[in-house]
């Protein structure tokens, strides 16, 4: 068959997706997720609809990695739901209608970071599919360490990281109270995370000038935004 594109659209909802209807030579339609977003230990739900009507005789879907495509779980009216290794006891494989199904995975891992193809196995056109990628995303608490400077009286040493998929970005303020650029770390980890990590040198004098009682930490990532206040004993 010959794949063609078919309608794009595009949302926002805390993650951006793309709708996409795949249309082929023959009269049927899919419509399906061309990307989605998952968190990294909850469960997620991918969706594939065929939207002309036909004798639809069963549905697979497929995991897609290194461009290996893996069956994983079946559904037909006959014999309802079989799935396979390695997702039994983790995913879950339903029509809503004869035309209409999904899949769900409980608790997704990185391992699950993939492509997701729902298959509809149309009588007597043969077969026909739709293609998920599934994105995930995580991030840690945001960890800040204030520590005395052993080179000089006069400073500080501030310390923050936090590790996360995209990367976070974080920021200190005020920024008066800063001396020079910080020591940065950025590390990419196996699993696909990064470990992000900033050192500045905060100077004494001008936290007093200023009447500082506290630093705020600022980090934004895709999953959430938070702000940590750090408090400043210094006499």
């Amino acid at each position: 068959y010959i794949y063609k594109q078919g309608l794009i659209k595009e949302r926002n909802y805390n993650h951006r997706w793309t709708l996409r209807t795949t249309c082929f030579d023959s009269p049927h339609r899919i419509k399906h997720k061309n990307n989605q977003t998952a968190v990294l230990g909850e469960n997620v739900t991918i969706f594939c609809n065929l939207t002309t009507p036909a004798d639809v005789v069963q549905i697979t879907w497929q995991k897609i990695q290194d461009s290996l495509p893996q069956n994983i779980g079946t559904y037909s009216s006959r014999y309802g739901e079989k799935i396979l290794p390695p997702y039994i006891n983790r995913l879950h494989c339903k029509a809503i209608e004869p035309n209409s199904s999904f899949i769900t995975i409980r608790e997704v891992t990185f391992e699950d970071e993939a492509c997701y193809k729902c298959l509809f196995n149309v009588f007597p056109h043969g077969s026909h599919g739709g293609q998920t990628c599934l994105n995930i995303i995580t991030v840690s608490e945001l960890r800040t360490e204030l520590q005395p400077n052993l080179d000089c009286e006069n400073f500080l040493r501030f310390i923050y990281s936090a590790v996360g998929k995209p990367a976070p970005q974080i920021s200190l303020s005020p920024s008066q109270v800063l001396i020079n650029p910080p020591e940065e770390y950025l590390a990419q980890n196996p699993n696909g995370t990064a470990t992000i990590s900033k050192t500045y040198n905060i100077s004494l004098e001008t936290v007093r000038s200023l009447r500082l009682h506290h630093l705020i930490v600022h980090m934004d990532h895709p999953l959430r935004k938070e702000e940590k206040i750090v408090p400043l004993s210094v006499k």
